[in-house]
């Protein structure tokens, strides 16, 4: 196991990453993009999405949202 898996081990959250976290996920950030701003696992910030009771949108909805956006923003440009 990498060592900077090993050093983010059992890390306790702070209040301040809870709030980054959660604003992370109102924006519609991926678990990807959220451990990444967070420098922690992908699994851990997916776990405590789930335990804060705002888990991450499926992959697969969040691609169709991010599609409709795209499409609306081209329209708009097109007119």
């Amino acid at each position: 196991m990498p060592t900077s898996y090993k050093s983010n081990a059992c890390r306790p959250w702070d209040d301040e990453q809870v709030e980054r976290l959660k604003e992370l996920i109102a924006s519609g950030a991926s678990a990807v993009r959220a451990a990444a701003a967070l420098k922690r696992a992908r699994s851990s910030v997916q776990v405590k999405a789930r335990k804060l009771g705002m888990p991450f949108m499926a992959s697969r909805d969040a691609k169709r949202i991010r599609n409709a956006k795209i499409a609306e923003a081209e329209s708009r440009i097109a007119r």
